[in-house]
């Protein structure tokens, strides 16, 4: 009775009141929902069957196996190889072909002063 005498007087509000007690209901519900979420979890973690996420990676796949660390430094090196060849070609085709000329008045934005 109460909460349908309450929902007929939000009809006749704004919509901005709407809103207010829509977001309001929506944040108790959030926060119900995280708290039982947490007591549930803290739970678990007690009674131990909690697993570690460090199980879902087989030891024999983890170190050395895996990646050779000389085989990770080989990829590094020919990455460091190619950026510097790609710095340096990029560096050559911005060198400006007038480069004897700089004592010039005439610049790129017209006359010097």
């Amino acid at each position: 009775m109460v909460v349908q005498k309450t929902i007929d007087n939000l009809k006749d509000r704004p919509h901005e009141d709407k809103k207010v007690v829509a977001s309001g209901i929506a944040i108790f519900v959030v926060v119900i929902l995280f708290i039982g979420w947490g007591f549930l979890f803290l739970r678990k973690i007690q009674t131990g069957t909690f697993e570690a996420s460090e199980s879902a990676v087989p030891r024999d796949q983890l170190g050395e196996q895996f990646a050779p660390q000389a085989e990770l430094d080989a990829i590094y090196q020919s990455s460091l190889d190619e950026l510097r060849a790609l710095r340096e070609s990029s560096a050559q085709n911005q060198i400006p072909t007038n480069a004897g000329s700089q004592n010039s008045s005439q610049t790129d934005f017209g006359t010097g002063f």
